[in-house]
């Protein structure tokens, strides 16, 4: 069977409800619930590997779908992008933002190497760096901060606070206009699919409760970004 759905609107919880699983809680995700990574989320005109029993992909085209799958069932699960991609970035896209930035960092060791005095000591490990001589340490420490953190001009909290809403706008900005350039290749198509689930207008139970999942993700951060690249785009 495919399941196909925008990223948040539930595709997963509803596979756990067609397997007599549990998929009733709010506020979390069930995208590995049985501990299971399905392939082939963002399909394309071609195919990178396909589990036979079941596709679960945020491809919303069921001409694209039904050329790859030709004896497969397709279940399109409708609804707003907005809500479902908000709710997809509160509860993956901004960890996986952030995570990604973390990695990409200047590692902490490589630094202090490189703007090493040549009186200083040499360290072999992140910890050591911790255990420097405290004249050495802060000014290590301010020295980091100017290059891994714009803002530095700042009272520390302030500081904080002010890149982490620059880090949930620039993760807004990322995954709403990634799915926006997504869904311009692969246009919404729904005249291929066996059965076609409405979350705004069905009254199944999962339809309710996808209404309800969907509105407990609010975000005016993720809506005027949402709103800027809407307009870019237009």
């Amino acid at each position: 069977m495919i399941i196909s759905f925008y990223p948040g609107a539930g595709g997963n919880r509803y596979r756990q409800f067609l397997l007599g699983n549990n998929w009733k809680n709010f506020k979390i995700s069930y995208d590995h619930a049985n501990g299971e990574h399905l392939t082939n989320r963002y399909l394309l005109e071609t195919l990178n590997q396909s589990d036979p029993s079941w596709v679960i992909t945020h491809c919303m085209n069921s001409n694209v779908i039904r050329k790859l799958f030709p004896n497969s069932p397709i279940v399109v699960i409708k609804s707003d992008l907005q809500p479902c991609l908000r709710r997809e970035w509160t509860l993956h896209g901004h960890k996986l933002f952030t995570n990604k930035k973390i990695k990409n960092t200047v590692p902490r060791l490589e630094h202090y190497n490189a703007i090493k005095d040549p009186q200083w000591p040499a360290v072999y490990t992140e910890d050591q760096i911790d255990q420097l001589p405290n004249d050495i340490l802060q000014e290590v420490i301010t020295n980091y901060r100017k290059i891994t953190n714009p803002h530095l001009g700042v009272p520390y909290n302030l500081n904080n606070t002010a890149q982490d809403l620059i880090d949930k706008i620039n993760s807004a900005y990322e995954i709403i206009n990634w799915h926006f350039d997504y869904y311009q290749k692969m246009p919404m198509d729904f005249s291929q699919a066996d059965k076609v689930i409405d979350i705004a207008a069905g009254e199944d139970e999962f339809s309710l409760l996808m209404q309800q999942e969907l509105r407990l993700y609010p975000s005016e951060i993720f809506d005027q970004v949402w709103d800027i690249v809407t307009n870019e785009q237009s």
